[in-house]
């Protein structure tokens, strides 16, 4: 995911769960899980690497 964006110039905040508590006590509260990787922008939620929902977003980034 973090290639995918930063080849499609996509800024974006990485948060270690492993190495941050309070990163791993945010998703963990948001999701109720500690799956990773996940993306939250707006109103848009990815799980793990979804190539077509990451275009999606890519698209949706490129108009604001």
């Amino acid at each position: 995911m973090r290639e995918f964006l930063s080849v499609n110039n996509v800024a974006y905040e990485d948060r270690n769960i492993r190495k941050l508590p309070e990163a791993r006590a945010e998703l963990e509260s948001r999701t109720g899980d500690l799956v990773v990787p996940q993306l939250f922008w707006r109103d848009r939620h990815i799980v793990g690497f979804d190539p077509e929902a990451l275009a999606d977003l890519v698209d949706e980034y490129r108009q604001t």
